[in-house]
């Protein structure tokens, strides 16, 4: 603990913790949604095909803060949606099989793009699958007066975006997430919806690509709230509680990164930092389930 201490630094350790705690944040907005539409799977999807998107807007624009790069991600999650519902409705293809083909597919395309063009380019390929967080305090620009990351604008940008976004459709995701026939009843156009639904997963990849890696974009889209799903029944409380889970293992997974295996091997052992989040949240879900499942059975031998 004192080594903690004694490396810690408030510029340096507190921007990680607080970006990584933005992209939590995020992450659980869309993936509580894709949760209870049974539709995790596809978050996960769309996070890995996102990537050519990623790459050629790179590649066009030059500019890793560009909008070319979201824009391209937006197209390739649209993409992956459209091109699953066309495999399973016109070929016959189970949309499990065809959510494999298409992410796949776009997932290895995706690496080709980012390694080729990674040869001519700054574009490190390690970084898009692993992240980089710990460099995200070096690159800063001022705003305000006042030096930030590079990439905290576009996060608060998109945070924004999707706040207001879910503050305007909030009655039309939440009936066709329960039940689209009813929806369609009510004059809601599902599919558009589950369009837009699906622009802001692939918007949270984007942004967090960079600093996370895609590692732990699928780990936050899903755990944080399959955590809270055991707790609650309510969505609402499903969305606040996911975002706090969120926020919560951002912080103890960067400490647990720069110091807990210390505990272990007796010295200073530092790790990454989106690795150990995404560890602590499958341990954390574990945990969870254990819990919800003891507390099930002791409820049933009460009644």
């Amino acid at each position: 603990m004192m080594d903690i201490l004694d490396a810690w630094q408030w510029s340096y350790d507190g921007w990680i913790i607080i970006v990584t705690s933005l992209v939590a944040v995020i992450c659980v907005i869309p993936g509580s949604f894709l949760l209870v539409r049974r539709e995790a799977m596809l978050g996960d999807a769309i996070a890995h095909a996102v990537l050519p998107g990623i790459a050629i807007g790179f590649f066009v624009s030059g500019d890793r803060g560009g909008g070319w790069m979201l824009s391209g991600a937006i197209i390739a999650g649209l993409v992956t949606a459209m091109a699953t519902q066309l495999l399973k409705g016109v070929a016959g293809v189970d949309r499990g099989a065809a959510l494999g083909v298409v992410y796949s597919t776009l997932f290895a395309l995706g690496l080709v793009l980012v390694v080729r063009i990674s040869d001519s380019v700054d574009l490190d390929p390690a970084c898009v699958l692993y992240g980089q967080v710990e460099l995200v305090p070096l690159d800063l620009i001022e705003l305000g007066g006042v030096k930030v990351p590079r990439v905290v604008p576009w996060l608060l940008g998109v945070l924004v975006a999707m706040i207001v976004i879910m503050g305007v459709l909030w009655k039309e995701f939440l009936v066709t997430s329960f039940d689209s026939a009813v929806a369609e009843s009510q004059g809601i156009p599902a599919a558009m919806v589950n369009q837009i639904l699906m622009i802001l997963v692939a918007a949270a990849c984007v942004v967090a690509f960079e600093a996370v890696g895609s590692i732990l974009v699928v780990s936050l889209l899903i755990t944080p709230a399959a955590i809270a799903r055991l707790g609650t029944d309510r969505f609402g409380h499903i969305l606040v509680a996911s975002a706090f889970v969120g926020v919560f293992f951002s912080a103890l997974g960067h400490i647990a990164a720069i110091g807990a295996l210390g505990l272990f091997f007796g010295h200073s052992v530092a790790v990454s930092t989106a690795g150990m989040t995404a560890v602590l949240l499958a341990v954390a879900l574990g945990v969870a389930a254990a819990i919800a499942a003891a507390l099930s059975r002791t409820s049933i031998i009460r009644r």
